[in-house]
């Protein structure tokens, strides 16, 4: 018997082996099939490219590119095979910058360094006052559920919507994935979508932005991968922050699936919810962000002691 399926009826003989068994099978049998091309979406072909990428450029700073450059090699055809298929659907690859940042480092692949010298920017000032400063900001934001009467009107709703997925989407994503889809909701009606399943102050609130992560982009490991909710929690705070900056108030609500499964009831808003609104089974749900004018900022709850938090400083 082959020894990788000698090993398969070992683990699966454990307990709770059955269990490892499928983790490790998804985690380290799943590559070949997430380079299963031709059967990919577009947008996953596009993630391929921008994880193979990102690995390729990755090398350089952590110094392998000549000792692996066959592994690297390989990540290069791999990103032409894709785009490849994407010009035989007629995807006009100049259209999306993601593309055309790949298309440029992997022409620059036998002159990588270089590419990456040529393509860099100064390092910043060292400025360790602003540490503070910055931290004072951060302690300055509040959870906030209560919406003053007057409200930015519409238009300005649409601008610190567009800002707030602007800052998201400079949020570090594993493997470079940009997995990230967001639903921008400031129609009463499409708000009410969400009653029975959220709070009040979710439903009043004068903006929304659902965040969804997209489970394709993370391959054979989409269903294991727990990136996606940091990813999700990286680009979130960077949309928090930047309404808050802007004297909004801001509630993160959690909207994931561990919620939403919690009650046959909220299963028939959810459903509800996404058959209106058009949103795919491949798009996770993981919080919903209510954006608005405060009518107050609420009381400041303490935090638990640095020293408290900090298990080791050696």
């Amino acid at each position: 018997m082959h020894l990788k399926s000698q090993l398969g009826r070992l683990i699966k003989q454990l307990p709770g082996g059955k269990k490892l068994h499928a983790t490790l099978k998804a985690r380290l049998g799943g590559v070949d099939d997430y380079l299963n091309l031709d059967g990919r979406s577009s947008d996953e072909l596009l993630s391929v490219v921008r994880h193979e990428a990102h690995r390729i450029e990755k090398s350089i700073y952590n110094d392998n590119f000549e000792s692996k450059k066959e592994v690297y090699e390989k990540k290069r055809d791999t990103i032409e095979d894709c785009f490849k298929i994407l010009r035989q659907r007629d995807f006009d690859l100049g259209e999306d910058p993601t593309a055309v940042w790949a298309e440029n480092l992997i022409a620059s692949f036998n002159n990588l360094e270089n590419y990456v010298l040529d393509h860099s920017r100064e390092a910043a000032q060292y400025r360790p006052e602003r540490a503070a400063a910055f931290a004072a900001f951060a302690r300055s934001r509040r959870s906030c559920r209560v919406w003053a009467d007057e409200q930015p009107d519409d238009q300005e709703l649409a601008e610190i919507a567009g800002h707030m997925i602007d800052a998201a989407r400079w949020a570090p994503t594993s493997g470079n994935r940009q997995p990230w889809r967001f639903v921008v909701l400031s129609k009463p009606e499409r708000k009410e979508l969400l009653r029975g399943i959220k709070e009040q102050h979710c439903i009043s609130a004068p903006l929304l932005i659902w965040v969804l992560m997209d489970k394709r982009l993370y391959g054979a490991l989409g269903n294991n991968e727990c990136s996606l909710f940091i990813d999700a929690g990286a680009a979130i705070m960077q949309m928090v922050l930047a309404a808050h900056d802007c004297g909004l108030g801001v509630c993160w609500n959690h909207f994931a699936l561990d919620m939403i499964r919690s009650r046959p009831s909220n299963m028939v808003v959810y459903d509800r919810l996404t058959r209106e609104l058009g949103v795919d089974d491949h798009l996770e749900s993981v919080a919903i962000v209510a954006i608005g004018r405060p009518k107050f900022i609420p009381p400041e709850p303490q935090r638990v002691k640095i020293s408290d938090l900090t298990l080791a400083w050696e």
